[in-house]
């Protein structure tokens, strides 16, 4: 039986279930229905119209639905087979999909903070290119706009305090009118239990089963009246961490698997016969890309390869170097069909031994206090402190021409007297290329301390509740990336030379009265013996240092809001709700590392002066660099410096008007509506909207649809953000006539910053949907609703390669994509490529979801089942007017930054309690895909495009004693992924950036133990 076919038999099995039950349940309504509603948990109850209207709308009145799409999860159901975390649990939801998580992120570079739980609904974050982590969806926290926790706008929802969270709103559809910017995706809203009374505690710890992953978690949640019950009062601690784990701990991804053409008979070696070029690009139809282990980038060795010399014909270039200081031919492996790549042999790739989950320790504390002034105003004050850390190795120190290359020169004692003798003149030289030689891992050590105050007055006139409210939120970010290549420090060490004086080997720099003061205490460093920490511990000390940054986010924000009845219609009352927001923001960012210290010549030149041999453009006039420097402050870490502000005044209204009701075929009928009008002090005033009604013929069926106008406002990264220094593979495409493009496929440095003009991202929304409560079958409940979401002016910035290859097609000049290219020459590689957001794009989504609850009891036992569907009809992007839509669904992606968009997904969890035993199955379905890299005028060719469906399985026992009047200590065990699945084998295109399967999507850790107890008193 197929996967797809047990799915579905899985699905019948279910409908039978529910259909036995029937005629036992018409049999014995009366006696059973009492036993059902002792038997069954709350968790597992469907949430009542007065839990809805929280998130689905701003009108607030017992009784009243919401036209807009809502899926509620209590903390209590979602923790019953996910028990690391509240955000975790959301991401099996078919609702959100790539988001980023401790076990989703990559972990090369450290320029980013995109390593916590960042929520993704929709999927709809994360445009083609966006590496700054999942937006467009609106995070509350209890019914109020939670500021970023990071300073690129992003929110990891790991500070919210889980253990007094009652439950969690999924608002599914746009709500920008309701709710304000961002909300395009949706809302996520993290409901406080304000009225928790007592003590509760969970304690618990897992692992995997290959002994990887540690984790714990320990927390404390108190709640009491005080004032004779006037007052309350909340508090809560908790503390997680996790050990993390390494790609080389699991097998598959220790075998180097790669995408690679799978043609060679258009591969040749090159001029220099020290790689291969292939004529027909891989991907094509020509040549479709195949999996293949144990591939490598010909460029260079991981020991060290001369690269190139400054004596044309020198016979070394090419050669590896061993740690004897000896040289030996390159070995080329087995022909791929990929430009620069082989499998085997020499050649090199990013190793097995980084991480491929970071190690992360959370702490948080939160506290509230209310306290009712009269019987119909409160007041509150609440608090929020959160702590996150996290390490993880980033990229290994490299020597990788031409942006970061090493020059030999003639005279450095650590050459061998062959290699030496090769050499004619006193300034002739070897390029030296290094990439993995053993030397010790950078580290980078990421925290981010975050604070929220709030405080407000609430209360009651007449039909009328209303709310002032006055917030501050404050986010400090600190990262240090300690072990980096310092390179002022490395070019000044790599020059070593003999001192005349005394023989000894010392910097060249040191000799020259003019730097030595401003080099004192350099260490020669040796690149030509291998492993260069252990050849000269002291060099590579004085070479390395600490590239950091600290970034402060800050937002204040206060808030009035009223809602009430204004008059009663024969249907009903008339109910409106209207407020007014005002928040202010601002963004700091320092670096000691900022590129646009170095964006000019004359800037490079004055910080390396005095040093030779530091990495410069290619000229067009000699075969071996000798333009301008094109290197920065630190071996990939450079991150820019960043100011700005913005202050947002909004004012919105929405009213609920009833229009028929308890008539034949209107039991009820209603519209909704809502408007804001937001004026951003970076962007102008803008307006979004939303309509919407719901309509029941009968009693059990509920119709309903909205339409809206929303928006996103570029955030103040977005905006401000200074330069970022990047690195990637690019292949520069030779044009057919020899003019434009260098022909290589190698790594390439690019620099990406803000743009202040950046607008209003705008999308359009609308959904129709049903929900079904048959008055026949007490205890269920279905609801399916239709979506459709197009986004435009969204802001995307192209990647590296597209800009080469729009700057190719047009000739190499005349189009804007042309000017982001800094090239010594037109067929020289580029020293440079700029990256810059804009609103380019546009991005359109539909799909179905599908949600059914039923409960019942069985035996002496509750019996619940709660099955979550997403069917993902439709999701296109356009990255720039004019270019090819790129259809995503269905497609796991292919890229360094994997994502998939599988058509279908689904999560069922069946929930047994009897007594003091209980026990919960999830099951989580990701369907099948096919392998693309969408944005192509023809999709990317594989000889097995074919990604089958994969089920997830989780189980959950627990035991629950009583203690004292209420309370009860909960024992419970989980596994996680109890048959072991393991991932597809999806590797990327550049050979160990990441796992080799879809981490956006799959599950890298296998079986996982945890085992814990939860108390409540």
């Amino acid at each position: 039986m197929t996967k797809d076919r047990l799915f579905i038999s899985s699905l019948a099995v279910g409908a039978s279930i529910i259909a036995m039950a029937v005629p036992a349940w018409a049999q014995e309504m009366a006696a059973a229905a009492p036993a059902q509603e002792d038997a069954v948990p709350q968790a597992a109850a469907p949430a009542s119209n007065a839990d809805i209207v929280v998130t689905g709308s701003r009108i607030v009145r017992d009784g009243y639905t919401a036209p807009t799409p809502v899926t509620v999860a209590s903390t209590e159901e979602l923790a019953k087979t996910t028990p690391s975390g509240v955000a975790d649990a959301l991401n099996k939801l078919p609702q959100f999909n790539n988001s980023l998580s401790p076990s989703k992120s990559a972990n090369n570079f450290s320029n980013l903070p995109i390593h916590g739980n960042v929520l993704n609904l929709r999927g709809l974050g994360t445009p083609s290119n966006n590496p700054k982590g999942p937006l467009r969806t609106l995070i509350l926290f209890d019914g109020m706009r939670v500021s970023p926790t990071e300073y690129v706008g992003t929110i990891d929802t790991n500070v919210l305090p889980q253990l007094l969270m009652q439950r969690v709103d999924v608002v599914t559809g746009g709500a920008s009118a309701q709710w304000g910017s961002d909300a395009v995706a949706g809302v996520v809203n993290f409901i406080l239990d304000k009225k928790f009374t007592g003590f509760k505690g969970v304690a618990q710890a897992g692992v995997d089963q290959r002994g990887n992953n540690g984790n714990q978690r320990l927390g404390g949640a108190f709640g009491a009246d005080f004032a004779g019950g006037r007052g309350h009062v909340l508090l809560s601690a908790e503390y997680s961490n996790s050990d993390g784990m390494l790609r080389q701990d699991r097998d598959f991804a220790t075998q180097g698997y790669n995408f690679v053409g799978s043609v060679t008979s258009t591969c040749a070696l090159s001029a220099n016969g020290q790689s291969r070029t292939c004529t027909a690009a891989p991907g094509t139809v020509a040549n479709p890309y195949v999996v293949a282990p144990d591939i490598r980038i010909s460029a260079l060795a991981a020991n060290g390869r001369i690269v190139g010399s400054s004596v044309a014909g020198n016979p070394f270039v090419g050669r590896v170097i061993n740690n004897d200081g000896s040289t030996r031919p390159f070995n080329l492996g087995t022909v791929v069909g990929t430009t620069g790549f082989q499998q085997g042999g020499d050649g090199y790739k990013i190793p097995d031994d980084t991480n491929a989950i970071s190690p992360l320790t959370n702490y948080n504390g939160f506290g509230r206090v209310s306290y009712d002034l009269t019987d119909d105003i409160n007041f509150f004050v609440q608090g929020l402190y959160a702590r996150s850390k996290y390490h993880y190795f980033t990229q290994g120190n490299s020597l990788i021409p031409a942006t970061q290359s090493a020059r030999i020169y003639k005279g450095n004692p650590y050459l061998s007297t062959a290699l030496d003798g090769a050499l004619t003149g006193a300034n002739d030289y070897y390029v030296v290329g290094q990439q993995d030689a053993g030397q010790p891992k950078p580290i980078a050590y990421e925290k981010t301390d975050y604070w929220t105050a709030t405080t407000g007055l609430a209360g009651k006139f007449d039909d009328f509740n209303w709310q002032v409210t006055y917030s501050h939120g404050d986010s400090k970010h600190s990262m240090d990336n300690v072990g980096l290549y310092d390179n002022q420090k490395l070019y000044a060490a790599l020059d070593a030379v003999r001192d005349p004086s005394t023989g000894q080997v010392t910097c060249r720099v040191l000799l020259n009265p003019t730097y030595a003061s401003q080099y004192a205490g350099c260490k020669p460093i040796d690149v030509m013996h291998g492993d260069p920490s252990k050849s000269t511990p002291e060099g590579y000390a004085y070479a390395t240092g600490t590239s950091s940054y600290r970034a402060r986010f800050k937002q204040d924000a206060i808030a009035a809001n009223i809602s009430g009845s204004l008059f009663e219609l024969p249907a009903g009352p008339v109910d409106i709700a209207v407020g007014v927001e005002y928040r202010r923001q601002s963004l700091r960012l320092t670096s000691n590392a900022d590129p646009s210290l170095l964006d000019t010549d004359a800037e490079r030149e004055a910080y390396f002066a005095g040093l030779r041999g530091v990495p410069r453009a290619e000229s067009a006039t000699v075969p071996y660099p000798t333009g301008s420097i094109n290197t920065l402050f630190y071996w990939l870490t450079n991150v820019g410096s960043a100011a700005g502000k913005l202050n947002v005044k909004e004012a919105y209204a929405e009213l609920a008007v009833p229009i028929l009701k308890d008539t034949p075929f209107f039991r009820e009928l209603s519209v909704n509506g809502a408007i804001r009008v937001t004026d951003y002090s970076t962007s102008g005033t803008v307006k979004t909207w939303k309509v919407g009604g719901t309509w029941k013929p009968v009693d059990d069926l509920l119709l309903r649809g909205t339409y809206s106008h929303d928006i996103r406002a570029p955030n103040l990264f977005e905006l401000y953000a200074g330069a970022q220094s990047g690195i990637g593979i690019v292949n520069d495409v030779r044009s057919a006539d020899g003019s434009y493009g260098s022909g290589q496929n190698v790594n390439a440095n690019t620099v990406t910053s803000g743009n202040p003009n950046l607008k209003p991202e705008v999308a359009d929304t609308y959904t129709f949907g049903a929900v079904f409560s048959p008055s026949f079958l007490r205890g269920f409940s279905a609801s399916i609703d239709y979506y459709n979401i197009k986004v435009d002016k969204l802001i995307d910035s192209l990647s590296a390669q597209q800009i080469l290859t729009n700057c190719l097609n047009a000739g190499g000049s005349g189009v804007a994509e042309c000017n982001l290219i800094e090239r010594a020459s037109p067929t020289s590689f580029p020293s440079l490529i700029r990256l810059t957001p804009a609103n380019i794009a546009f991005l359109k989504t539909a799909g179905v979801d599908f949600d059914f609850t039923y409960r019942t009891a069985v035996g002496n036992g509750g019996l619940g089942l709660r099955l979550y569907l997403n069917y993902l009809d439709k999701f296109d992007a356009q990255q720039y007017a004019g270019a090819p839509i790129a259809h995503y669904a269905g497609v796991s992606v292919v890229t360094s930054n994997p994502q998939g968009f599988p058509r279908w997904r689904g999560n069922l969890t069946v929930d047994y309690t009897n007594g003091p035993f209980g026990l919960t199955i999830g099951e989580q379905y990701i369907g099948k895909m096919r392998l693309d890299i969408p944005g192509g005028a023809t999709p990317i060719q594989f000889v097995n495009p074919k990604v089958k469906p994969v089920w997830y399985t989780d189980l959950t026992m627990r035991y629950t004693i009583p203690h004292g009047d209420g309370g009860n200590f909960e024992f419970f065990a989980t596994v996680n992924n109890l048959f072991d699945k393991k991932p597809p084998l999806i590797p990327g295109t550049v050979p160990g950036v990441n796992p080799p399967t879809n981490i956006a999507v799959y599950d890298i850790v296998g079986r996982a133990f945890t085992a814990g107890v939860r108390v409540k008193f």
